[in-house]
């Protein structure tokens, strides 16, 4: 996916525009085609995780008469509203998306819905917006995304004051937050990113923002992956030494199981 983006806000204003005209005009064959190029030509298409990191599941609406419907939504906010506190949601760049999600179709999903409860479209149709797919990342913006706004605060009130309970707050937000991670190009997929230090230790890397992991990968291109720091602060000790939160900033945060363990038990 390269860098934390969005779809560009002029592209989700048109498909808005295009669902009020297909709404308006309820089995308009031509509304509903422009509706759906309008869907192709986003940059990202977001779905809500109820699966695992390492096998992901879009949720998804029993809808009667038609079966099972995926989930897709145009924007992170739409999404997340879906997901709810604890969950979380996965941003899949077009038009990778489309084989993804079709690929469901073994297991009798019927469709997808667009930013429930919006049109549905048969996973046979999806091939069909690829024609409509966008070429190149023009339609993303690289606007900065924060994801947890929470833990950010709370490592730059631990900076300020160096205090115990400063520091326990942050590991407690953690636990309850999200954060950014980027994924291992050697891995599985699904594996974060680590480096390892002079002590041969691994420090898992996470970030609460995306300007924060921009700056430390200096512009290359990184597949990033928005990951519930519960899930993170698991792996510590288990695959990795330490968790090393926006690492090279000012308010940076490292977190190791035994930090882990006396705030969390």
């Amino acid at each position: 996916m390269g860098r934390v983006i969005e779809n560009a806000p002029v592209l989700v204003e048109e498909l808005d525009r295009r669902n009020a005209a297909l709404a308006a005009a309820p089995g308009d064959r031509d509304a509903e085609m422009a509706f759906w190029q309008a869907a192709a030509q986003l940059g990202i298409w977001y779905v809500v995780n109820r699966g695992t990191p390492e096998a992901p599941q879009p949720s998804g609406f029993a809808q009667p008469g038609i079966g099972n419907l995926l989930g897709v939504y145009s924007t992170r906010e739409r999404a997340g509203a879906v997901a709810g506190p604890g969950s979380t949601f996965l941003g899949v760049p077009m038009p990778q998306a489309l084989d993804w999600l079709a690929s469901f179709g073994q297991h009798g999903v019927a469709g997808i819905v667009m930013d429930h409860p919006g049109p549905w479209l048969p996973l046979g149709n999806l091939s069909f917006l690829k024609r409509w797919a966008p070429a190149a990342q023009a339609a993303v913006s690289s606007q900065p995304v924060v994801a947890s706004p929470e833990v950010q605060a709370a490592t730059d009130a631990y900076v300020a004051t160096k205090d115990d309970r400063a520091y326990d707050e942050v590991v407690r937000r953690i636990a309850g937050g999200d954060l950014l991670v980027v994924l291992d190009p050697q891995g599985d997929g699904t594996t974060p990113t680590s480096i390892v230090n002079h002590r041969d230790e691994r420090l898992l890397l996470a970030f609460t923002d995306s300007t924060r992991l921009g700056a430390f990968y200096d512009g290359k291109a990184v597949q990033v992956q928005q990951r519930a720091g519960a899930d993170l602060l698991r792996l510590v000790g288990q695959d990795f030494d330490v968790l090393i939160l926006d690492p090279q900033h000012p308010s940076s945060f490292a977190a190791t199981p035994d930090s882990i363990r006396n705030v969390l038990g």
